[in-house]
C-alpha cells in the first residue's frame, strides 16, 4: 500500500519551505477516541496550511513498513501519538535512526502512573529511550513533572484540542439533554455515575433529563453490562463508535456533557464539549480546562453540580499552547537544520 498523500496535495505550506514533510506516527485506522481526534485535527490543520502530511500507521504492522520509503527524508516531522510508555522504548532505536526532527507525544492521564510503577532498570531503560526524540510533548504538567529532569529541556506541554471549523449548522440545544463518553465501558470512565446522576436529577430538578451515552473502543463485556443496566429505561441511548460529525452534534445539542473519570491528561472531548457551547461537569480527579465545573466522583455530588453549579476549574495544569502551534514551532526547527 502507498502511504496516503495529503488532502491539499501541497508539499510546502508557511514557513516550512520546500517539500517538508510532517509523518504521523499513528493508528490512522485504529479506534476512535480522544487520541484518534486529536490526530486526526491535527492533520487537517495542518493540512489546511498547505503541509504535506502522511501516516505511519502504527495499528497495522503490514501498513507501517510499507510507509517505511518515507522515513528517510531529512526535511520531515515525526509526530509519535502514544499512550503506553513500553511503546516509546521499543521505537526509540528507529527514531534515533530516521532523519528529520522527532517528537514523542504523551497523550495518557495515566502516563504519570506508568512512570512511577516503573523500577530501576525499567526507569533507566525510559531516561536512555526518551534521549532518541528532539521533542516530547505531553498534555499536562503532571505528566512533565514525572519525567526524567535532564530531559525537561526537551518537554512541551500542549493541548492536544485543535478546532475544525463547523461545516454545517450546529443542531439545537436541549435544555435537560446531557452526556458523556466512555472507552469500552471501562470502570475509571465511570458511565455508571453518569446514568446514577441522572437518574437522581430525572426524580428531583430535572424530570425530562435524558443521557446519551458515546461508547467506542472495544464493544465487548464492560458495555454489555451497561447496556444491560439501563434496558428499558427511555430516558437513556447508548451508541457505539459515533462518526466525528455525529460526537460533535452531540455534544452541541447537549446542555451538559459529563466527565466523571478517575483520571484524564487533558480530555479532548472536553475541549470539544467546551468549543461547542456545551457545559462541562467533571470529576475532580485531574487538571480541568477553564470554566470546568468539578465535582467529586459520586452520582449525588454529579447531579448537584448539574442542578446547583459546580466550583469552577482555573485551568491550571493545563497548557494555552496548542499542539498545532508547537507543530509550526518544530517544523520550523526543521527549516532551520536542514
Amino acid at each position: 500500500m502507498t502511504p496516503p498523500g495529503p488532502a491539499s496535495g501541497h508539499e510546502t505550506g508557511p514557513g516550512t519551505g520546500p517539500a517538508t514533510r510532517v509523518l504521523q506516527w499513528a493508528q490512522e485506522h485504529g479506534e476512535v477516541g480522544g487520541v484518534h481526534a486529536s490526530h486526526r485535527q491535527l492533520t487537517a490543520a495542518l493540512r489546511a496550511e498547505g503541509c504535506d502530511v502522511r501516516y505511519v500507521d502504527t495499528g497495522d504492522p503490514g501498513r507501517a513498513v510499507r510507509a517505511a520509503p518515507a522515513l528517510w527524508r531529512r526535511r520531515t516531522l515525526h509526530l509519535f501519538h502514544i499512550t503506553r510508555l513500553w511503546r516509546a522504548m521499543l521505537l526509540a532505536p528507529v527514531f534515533a535512526l530516521v532523519p528529520g526532527r522527532t517528537v514523542l507525544v504523551l497523550h495518557s492521564g495515566s502516563t504519570a502512573g506508568q512512570v512511577r510503577r516503573m523500577g530501576g532498570p525499567a526507569a533507566g531503560a525510559l531516561r536512555l529511550a526518551l534521549h532518541a526524540y528532539d521533542e516530547v510533548w505531553a498534555v499536562n504538567d503532571e505528566i512533565r513533572s514525572v519525567l526524567p529532569a535532564g530531559l525537561r529541556g526537551r518537554v512541551r506541554v500542549v493541548t492536544p484540542y485543535v478546532p475544525v471549523p463547523r461545516t454545517a449548522p450546529a443542531p439545537a440545544r436541549a435544555p435537560h439533554a446531557l452526556s458523556v463518553a466512555t472507552n469500552a465501558g471501562l470502570a475509571h470512565y465511570h458511565a455508571d455515575l453518569a446514568v446514577d446522576a441522572v437518574r437522581l436529577l430525572r426524580a428531583g430538578a430535572w424530570p425530562d433529563a435524558t443521557l446519551r451515552v458515546l461508547a467506542y473502543g472495544h464493544d465487548g463485556a464492560e458495555l454489555a453490562a451497561l447496556r444491560s443496566s439501563v434496558a428499558g429505561e427511555e430516558w437513556v441511548d447508548v451508541t457505539f463508535d459515533a462518526s466525528p460529525q455525529e460526537v460533535r452534534d452531540v455534544l452541541a445539542s447537549s446542555a451538559v456533557f459529563l466527565r466523571p473519570t478517575a483520571w484524564d491528561g487533558d480530555s479532548v472531548i472536553v475541549r470539544e464539549a467546551l468549543a461547542e457551547g456545551a457545559r462541562v461537569v467533571a470529576g475532580d480527579t485531574s487538571p480541568r480546562p477553564l470554566g470546568v465545573e468539578l465535582s467529586a466522583l459520586s452520582a449525588a455530588d454529579l447531579a448537584a453540580a448539574v442542578s446547583e453549579g459546580g466550583r469552577r476549574s482555573d485551568g491550571s495544569g493545563l497548557a494555552e499552547r496548542s499542539m498545532l502551534d508547537a507543530a509550526r514551532a518544530a517544523l520550523d526547527a526543521v527549516v532551520a537544520r536542514a
